[in-house]
């Protein structure tokens, strides 16, 4: 008997179990999505501009990726502007110009306008972070001109425009090292954290003239491309500048976000020559000591690295010990001199995008209290005084020993 209760009472309460489960009651079929690859935000007469990039299901595999089949006329992607009081706003109203919904979960990029810049982004990043739908994760940049612009142009051996960028900055994070790829989320947290500050890579078009028309890829070279320029310095919610490709480099060597980096210096630097090799740094750590002396902080940053020569254009023996050593030292000198004037600058611009506050808060918080309390991290940031000490080795030296200008020399 007591069997026949266990069995009984487990099968009585499935049918009570099913009553709280609640089904696809929020179900859309994929026919009435329109699967938006990227955003552009623009700041126009007291309202926002939005621009959405939503992948063209009819395009099918044609043209662009590299696939045969399909009708080349199809764009891969188009485009859809609105303007509303509100962000929320302005994407109810493309449902008056498309026959689908916007959906927002496969976003790539987002691209601010420098209006939007200016105008202050805190709405925007509480609408990605706040929306159901929206992805946190997505890739963020700046522009100069109009940000809508940049989702029309058309990119050569990518067709998902927004998945190109999005590679774009990935690469170049991972093998050159100028500038960070900045989600929305390490945005979010830059902007909320200790020193209030936050960079975002510039994309731009080369030239002035958009390709928008799918018979323009056709050609071995456009005459408008996408590129990576500057980097925008944020503080608090509004663009306060930039920093030149060279400025934003040093920022990566103080912040330790090199991963792969190539550098040119001059292989015989007591000579004065330009620079006429080059050096592939494959491994780097830059570690961060703030401490305070008399009346302000002084930061010792410790950059070390290693990595193989790639290039010489001078008479060289590589055997010889004192060319490598005066090599490290050029090499050295040329990292200092980036750290140098990016810090120039980024002082000059006053925010705090090297995350000094941070490290100074973990280290000393009982001052970083009170400089808090009395409002002063403005002035106390100005007077930090930076130490860059850099050590760079010269692992290999590549097949030859020898420079084929010693070779030729002979």
């Amino acid at each position: 008997m007591n069997i026949h209760k266990k069995i009984l009472i487990p099968l009585l309460c499935l049918p009570l179990l099913s009553t709280l489960l609640t089904g696809c009651w929020d179900a859309r079929e994929l026919s009435e999505l329109g699967i938006t690859s990227g955003s552009a935000y623009d700041w126009e007469n007291n309202q926002w501009k939005a621009t959405y990039q939503v992948i063209n299901p009819s395009s099918g595999s044609s043209g662009m990726g590299g696939s045969t089949g399909g009708s080349t006329s199809s764009p891969p992607f188009v485009t859809f502007t609105v303007k509303g009081r509100t962000i929320m706003e302005a994407i109810e109203k493309t449902n008056l110009t498309s026959t689908r919904e916007m959906f927002f979960s496969h976003s790539r990029i987002t691209v601010l306008g420098e209006s939007v810049a200016k105008h202050g982004i805190n709405q925007l990043i509480d609408m990605f972070l706040r929306k159901q739908d929206a992805r946190e994760t997505v890739y963020v940049f700046i522009t100069k001109g109009e940000a809508g612009n940049i989702l029309d142009q058309l990119m050569q051996l990518s067709k998902n425009q927004g998945a190109g960028v999005q590679l774009m900055i990935e690469q170049e994070s991972r093998l050159i090292s100028y500038y960070p790829g900045v989600q929305m989320f390490e945005l979010a947290m830059a902007l909320s954290s200790e020193s209030g500050s936050a960079v975002l890579p510039e994309i731009l078009l080369t030239g002035t003239e958009i390709m928008d028309e799918t018979t323009e890829t056709g050609r071995t070279d456009l005459k408008t491309r996408l590129a990576l320029g500057r980097l925008g310095v944020l503080k608090g919610d509004q663009l306060m500048g930039w920093l030149s490709q060279k400025q934003a480099f040093g920022l990566s060597f103080m912040t330790d976000k090199i991963k792969t980096a190539t550098i040119a210096f001059s292989s015989k630097p007591k000579s004065g020559d330009k620079p006429d090799a080059s050096y592939i740094l494959q491994k780097s750590k830059t570690i961060v000591h703030p401490k305070w002396e008399q009346d302000h902080y002084v930061i010792d940053i410790d950059i070390k690295g290693s990595g193989v020569l790639s290039e010489v254009g001078s008479v060289m023996d590589l055997n010889d010990r004192t060319s490598i050593t005066e090599m490290e030292h050029s090499i050295e000198q040329q990292v200092l001199e980036l750290v140098n004037n990016s810090w120039k600058e980024i002082r000059t611009l006053g925010a705090d995008v090297t995350g000094f506050a941070v490290r100074i808060h973990r280290s000393d918080r009982k001052r970083f209290k009170q400089i808090k309390k009395a409002k002063n991290w403005d002035s106390t940031f100005q007077e930090i005084e930076i130490r860059p000490h850099v050590s760079m080795k010269i692992e290999r030296t590549g097949l030859s020993n020898k420079s084929f200008e010693s070779v030729h020399e002979k």
